[in-house]
């Protein structure tokens, strides 16, 4: 029974030993890049979008080519896949077309993660001893500083706690950089136009080209001149205000003789000459009806 036992016991250390430890059990960080030319981008861009995970970056570009081979488009994705599906991911990456180029990396992150439980643990054992104490104490200053500690120590542990939680799902999720290239076609040689189409198109262009030029000439002339007829009303009204104000002081009576009241029948004006000078002008006299009979007589 002894033998028995102890044969079964090798067997089993012998199984646990052959049974691959998967990436997420060796604490490993792994990145995937691969550069695949496929016949048709569409299809290609269906199968990763089926594939498992999930994209964190995808583009698509056009470009030209040289040689007149035509244009092709090219994609790019940066997907995160779950780590029991990253090899199924990639072979059928691998079957989607040509691969023209293909690395894989691998980072060991079970320090840093030993690293984090261990201050982890020990931020966890000092808010516990801070929590004894503060419900021990009496003092209020000791409180005060209880508390402080209390919360700085709060801020580390969950501080920890995040970068743990960042690492591990890094491990759990590798990431894989997708570059997808359109096999470019043969460009059709293009047709060539006629003289008439050719004639029809110069004069388009010459109409076109002359159309231009006069838009542009007519708006040069609205930004010159109109500034300038802004200008001239403005400096216009400016002559007017001035003219009616030299009218209106020169038309203004000025008072009498000082202590003097004006006669009714007499009236009395001042103008100022170009000299500066005043001058008084006397109204002509009309004549009335005593005037009249004084002349029969």
């Amino acid at each position: 029974m002894r033998k028995i036992a102890i044969c079964l016991m090798a067997m089993i250390f012998a199984l646990l030993i052959t049974v691959p430890v998967s990436a997420q059990g060796r604490q490993l960080r792994q990145h995937h890049s691969i550069e695949i030319e496929v016949e048709c981008l569409e299809t290609a861009t269906e199968i990763i979008r089926g594939l498992n995970g999930y994209n964190l970056e995808s583009s698509v570009f056009l470009h030209e080519s040289p040689h007149d081979r035509g244009a092709w488009r090219s994609a790019s994705f940066v997907r995160r896949v779950d780590y029991w599906a990253f090899a199924h991911v990639q072979d059928v990456l691998r079957g989607m077309g040509e691969v023209h180029f293909e690395t894989e990396n691998a980072q060991f992150l079970g320090a840093q993660i030993m690293d984090l439980d261990a201050r982890l643990a020990a931020l966890t054992q000092e808010i516990e001893r801070l929590s004894i104490m503060m419900a021990a104490s009496d003092s209020l200053d000791v409180l005060i500083a209880i508390d402080v500690r209390l919360s700085q120590v709060t801020w580390e542990r969950n501080n920890v706690i995040g970068t743990r939680n960042m690492l591990l799902a890094q491990v759990a999720s590798p990431v894989i950089n997708i570059w997808i290239n359109e096999a470019m076609g043969e460009r059709p040689e293009p047709a060539r136009a006629g003289f008439g189409s050719r004639v029809v198109d110069s004069f388009m262009d010459s109409l076109s080209a002359t159309g231009t030029v006069a838009g542009n000439f007519l708006v040069f002339i609205a930004r010159v001149f109109i500034p300038f007829m802004v200008y001239a009303v403005l400096a216009l009204i400016l002559i007017w205000v001035c003219i009616a104000v030299r009218r209106r002081r020169a038309a203004r009576p000025m008072l009498a003789v000082a202590g003097t009241p004006l006669e009714s029948t007499e009236e009395w004006a001042t103008v100022s000459d170009e000299a500066g000078t005043a001058k008084e002008v006397e109204t002509p006299h009309e004549p009335t009806m005593a005037d009249n009979k004084e002349g029969e007589q």
